[in-house]
Parts: structure tokens; sequence; C-alpha cells
């Protein structure tokens, strides 16, 4: 018999062998790259997760502060659910704890936050931040629509919203609606003066502090809570005359605020940045000009929104313009600030002011150096009508007849929609009118909203700071 062909069957089951060989090592090279790469999937999704549920429990503890700053110890935490993608979850339990042992008191922030994976092999990644931080001892100011770190006189206006002097009061022929009235009576020498004023308020808390001299209410209607300090003499501090007081208390002295700060070089920058900056005042004035209406003898002036930065000793508005005609300034939307003392006897407008970009808060309406603000109308038919917050380190200055002469008063207005926060004096004088029966002069009104939202204005309770920042796990 003859061999070849058996020679020949050899040949092909050693191909057959081989090709099954190559298979199962070609199936197990695939095996283990299909499970590398799973493994690596999951290890990218790990990383992903690791990431995700770091910067949420961080973000817990940011929002835990900011809660505890606007709404004090009454914040206690709460839950965060966020849906990141279709296959990934993530949330964050928040619990805030507070310490009153210590001074200032303490809060214990936990943030807990939990990632997964919404695969068949969930991957569940969780991280737990706590930090300790030591919350101030700030006292609400949101209500106050008149403080002054001096003096505040005012005749003939009417009044909404909490005032507090850090000095002494000298009010005539007003008439509140206040929550709280307070002096505290820090370096004065002279006493608080009260004549023929009516507070309605029935849970109104005035609240005379003198060193030195004695209080005098005269004339006076309070329906609320009167309290009176101890003079240096060690007398009770006020002298009732002719009045009307629905409570008398002993009251301890009103704590001392401080006048929220302001960078004008901030601001004075952010202005230079947009365009609204002007080196000096007849700079500012002719870029008015540009957006000058006359109409039936009167010239309004309405600039686009701003935060407009006048760099100049003195920046004040004009009353009339070149042609004898009165000027209406209308800066809707816009915050004026200067250098040093912002005066006009115009007629002005400034409702809704700038909006601060990186807070979403409103800046005051009108912002001045030491020098002050000066605002004064002289009769005739003129208002002035103004909501937002004013703002200086200085004096403040309202006066509707600046010639003093009441034969030229007229039926002119002065209203305020917002806060008068000065760091010397406020001065509210000839407003309105010696006969009772008619309603005119000055109505000061808070607008709670306007100034809550205003930079610097909304300090509470709760002024954070951190003092320690742990990982658990």
């Amino acid at each position: 018999m003859k061999q070849p062909q058996l020679k020949e069957d050899n040949r092909g089951q050693a191909a057959i062998i081989g090709v099954i060989v190559m298979s199962a090592i070609l199936l197990t090279v695939v095996t283990t790259i299909l499970s590398i790469a799973v493994s690596e999937y999951q290890l990218s999704q790990n990383d992903i997760l690791e990431s995700q549920v770091k910067y949420l429990s961080e973000s817990g503890i940011e929002n835990a502060l900011l809660q505890i700053g606007q709404q004090g110890t009454s914040y206690t935490g709460g839950s965060f659910v966020s849906p990141i993608d279709s296959q990934i979850n993530a949330t964050d339990n928040v619990t805030v704890t507070y310490n009153t042992s210590t001074t200032p008191e303490e809060a214990t922030i936990t943030s807990q936050a939990q990632s997964y994976f919404l695969g068949t092999n969930n991957i569940d990644v969780q991280r737990t931040i706590q930090v300790v931080a030591d919350l101030g001892q700030n006292n609400p100011i949101l209500n106050y629509s008149l403080f002054a770190n001096n003096y505040i006189t005012g005749e003939w206006f009417q009044n909404t919203g909490d005032i507090q002097s850090n000095n002494e009061l000298f009010f005539y022929d007003t008439q509140f609606n206040s929550n709280n009235i307070n002096a505290v009576g820090i370096g004065g020498g002279a006493g608080n003066i009260f004549n023929d004023v009516n507070v309605t308020n029935s849970t109104s808390v005035i609240n005379l502090q003198s060193e030195y001299l004695l209080s005098a209410i005269t004339d006076s209607n309070i329906a609320g809570e009167l309290g009176c300090g101890i003079t240096y003499w060690g007398v009770n501090s006020c002298l009732i005359v002719n009045s009307t007081i629905a409570n008398q208390a002993n009251l301890s002295s009103p704590t001392k605020l401080n006048l929220p700060t302001f960078d004008l070089s901030v601001w004075k920058a952010m202005a230079q940045t947009n365009g609204t900056y002007f080196d000096s005042e007849p700079s500012f004035e002719s870029f008015l000009q540009g957006y000058s209406t006359i109409n039936d003898g009167v010239d309004t002036i309405a600039p686009p929104k701003g935060l407009y930065y006048i760099d100049a000793q003195n920046a004040n508005l004009p009353s009339t313009d070149s042609g004898g005609n009165p000027i209406v300034y209308n800066f809707t939307g816009s915050t004026i600030m200067t250098k040093n003392r912002f005066s006009t006897n115009a007629s002005y407008i400034a409702t809704s002011p700038y909006t601060d970009p990186s807070t979403g808060k409103y800046l005051p309406a009108i912002v001045s150096g030491n020098q002050g603000i000066y605002i004064g109308t002289d009769g005739g038919n003129a208002n002035i009508d103004i909501t937002g917050v004013l703002y200086s380190p200085g004096n403040i200055y309202f006066n509707n007849d600046i010639d003093n002469n009441s034969a030229n008063d007229g039926n002119g207005t002065t209203t305020l929609n917002g806060a008068l926060w000065a760091g010397g004096s406020i001065n509210i004088n000839n407003l309105g009118y010696n006969d009772p029966n008619i309603v005119s002069g000055t109505q000061i009104a808070l607008d709670p909203s306007v100034v809550d939202n205003t930079e610097g204005f909304n300090i509470v309770q709760g002024d954070t700071s951190v003092i320690s920042w742990q990982e658990i796990n």
C-alpha cells in the first residue's frame, strides 16, 4: 500500500488543531481586553463619582454657611437631590447643630454626599465633610430706615421703619409708624427731644438714652412703649409734659450699630470698566446732556442704566439747564457715586438702583464720600422721589425749603422708599408746613424689599467664620 495518503490526512488534522488553538488564544485575548475595558470604564466612572461627590459635599457646606448668614440659627439643614445625567444620581444631606455655650456661638455643619452609577453593577461613592464655624453677633438691620452714627434731627416728616442714632434724636412735628426708635446716647452732651411727635404703632419701643441732660417728651402721643435711661446724675432721663404714653418701662441702652462699609475704589474700577466713570463734574454733566429731552418747558434727563462714578470733590446736579428749563433727572436702575460730596436742588428720581452683577444685589441709589449728601428743593411743585438706600460716611441733609423762606413754599414732596445711612448726622428740615391740615412735606417710608436686597445691608445673626474643616470619610 502507498503512504502519501496518510501524510495528507495528518496535515489536515494538524490544521484543524492549529485553528482551534488560535481561536482559543484569540478568545482569551479578546476576553482579557474586554475585562480590562470594563474595569477601566468602572474606574473612570468611579473617578467621576469621586469628583462629583466631593464637590457636592463641599457645595452643601457653602450653601449651609450662606443660609446661616441669611436665616441665623433657625437654619438646621436640608436635603438636595441632583440628577446629574441619565445614568448618575447624587444626593447631599446637610445637618447643622449649634453650640450656644461658646462666645461667639458655634455652628457644626455636616454635609454627607452620595453619588451612584445607575448601571447593572452599581458604583456607590460617599463622602462626609464637617465644618465648625464661629457665628458673628451682628443684629438684624433690615428694618432701619434712618441710621446715623451721630445725631438725627427732623421736623415735619413721616416715617415708617426703625430709627437709630448712636447719639441723640431731635424730632419736631413728626409722625411715625415705627417698630423701634433708639437713641444710644454715646458721647452726647445734650438730651433727646420729642416735640409734637405721634407714634401710632402700639408695638413700637422708643428707647431714649442720654448720658447727661434730660430727654424731653412734650405735646406728644406714643402708642407703644417708652423707655428712658438714667442720666449721669442718677435720675430718670425723661421729662414728660402734656403727653400721652401708653406704657413706660426701664430699658437697657440699645446696642450701638456700625455703619456698613463700601470700598469706593472697587466700584470706581467697575465704572471704569463699564465706561461709566467720569474724571470731573463737567464731564458727567456733558454726558447727561446726550440724554436730554425737553417737553412743555421741562428738561428730562434719562441716561441708561449704569453705575456712575464721578471722581470730583463735589458732584452737583443743577436744577435748570442753559435755557432756564427745570431739569428732572430720571436715573432708573442706576447708582450715583461721588468721591466726596453729592448735592442737588433739582427734582431727582432714582428707582431700582444698579444691580451688582457679582452678587445680584442692589448698590445704594446714592453714595458719597466723607463730605456727605445734600438734597433740597425750593418750593414750587417739584418732587423728589427716590427708591433705594442713600449712604454716606458723612452727613445726609434733606431740605424742602433751601432758602428758609416760607413764602416760597409750594406743594413739593420728598418721598424715599428705602433708607438713609449716615456715618455722621441726618438732618431733615423744613419739609412740611406748620398747618397740620396740609398733607405735604417729606414722607420717608421704608420698603423692606429694597433694603434687604441692597449690598451690605442684609447683615444678620450668623456672619460666619470657619474655624475648622475636616473630611470624615
